[in-house]
């Protein structure tokens, strides 16, 4: 039986004017304009004024710092704009958090855009994830559905421990990508209760899995994936079940809040982001990785 609880602010995407917002990049102390992503993520929230309650700029990381453990890489860095139909966000998948390789593959400067629907549209029937990224973290890290390709069995990525303890690894062309809870994104994020963490390709947020159940949130809830393990088969859809009514979310990893707004949830269970998406995904110009991890 779901329960209802009590949402902090409302996450949903609102167009209703043509807007245009651009976080600006500075690398000690210069400002880039043009070429390859490098340095910080900054912007003047002064000037996005009226826009910022249509545009989610707000709820991506500004301040992205490189980690001293990376040094060789450029900092991480990443673009938000919004246009009257879409979020795109640039990044070049660079990590804030130390690089732990987990697999042969060395880490890599990128080149992802993403464009996210600012209007999200529930489709008819829903539409089963793809290979490579399902969405975007609000600190730039492409995030990835809950299994590796065929190759590797379709299987769990986290059950199979080839993740780091921030959810990610590198696939074949070096980019790092999250398949699991990210624990690692900046400021606490995910132990921050009704928090966007990611927003997925179909323009729905993913949120952190906290919620408050009362007004004050002085007491806060656990969210419940509805999936459960039913064999030790790899195969992901065979080792895992969906059971109606299990926990709080529907067979996309998803419910809606009680101001009617649709969102997925990052829990600590598969499918960690989603089982399925619940909205209708557009044309993505975001570099597919290879399918392998």
């Amino acid at each position: 039986m779901r329960r209802m609880l009590i949402g902090r602010d409302g996450i949903g995407i609102v167009a209703g004017l043509i807007a245009t917002v651009v976080l600006s990049f500075s690398a000690l102390g210069s400002s880039h304009e043009e070429g390859p992503l490098v340095g910080v993520a900054s912007v003047d929230m002064a000037s996005v004024g009226a826009v910022a309650s249509a545009c989610p700029v707000g709820r991506f990381v500004m301040d992205l710092r490189a980690h001293p453990a990376n040094s060789g890489l450029p900092a991480p860095a990443m673009t938000v704009a919004c246009s009257e139909t879409q979020v795109v966000v640039r990044t070049n998948g660079i990590p804030t958090f130390p690089f732990v390789a987990k697999t042969p593959n060395p880490l890599r400067v990128q080149d992802f855009t993403f464009r996210i629907p600012l209007t999200p549209v529930i489709a008819r029937t829903p539409r089963a994830l793809n290979l490579g990224a399902i969405g975007v973290a609000v600190d730039g890290l492409p995030m990835y559905g809950p299994f590796e390709a065929p190759a590797q069995g379709t299987a769990d990525p986290l059950a199979d421990g080839i993740l780091d303890s921030c959810g990610g690894h590198t696939g074949p062309s070096g980019e790092y990508h999250v398949h699991a809870t990210p624990a690692c994104l900046p400021a606490d994020l995910m132990a921050t209760p009704d928090t966007v963490v990611g927003y997925a390709l179909d323009g729905f947020p993913i949120m952190s899995p906290l919620l408050c159940a009362d007004d004050d949130c002085a007491t806060m809830v656990s969210v419940r994936s509805s999936y459960q393990q039913v064999s030790t088969d790899r195969m992901v859809w065979s080792r895992y079940g969906y059971v109606d009514g299990l926990g709080d979310l529907d067979r996309c990893n998803g419910m809606t809040g009680p101001d009617g707004e649709y969102r997925y949830y990052a829990v600590s269970t598969f499918p960690y982001f989603l089982g399925c998406y619940t909205g209708e995904v557009g044309t993505q110009s975001a570099k597919r990785p290879e399918r392998r991890p």
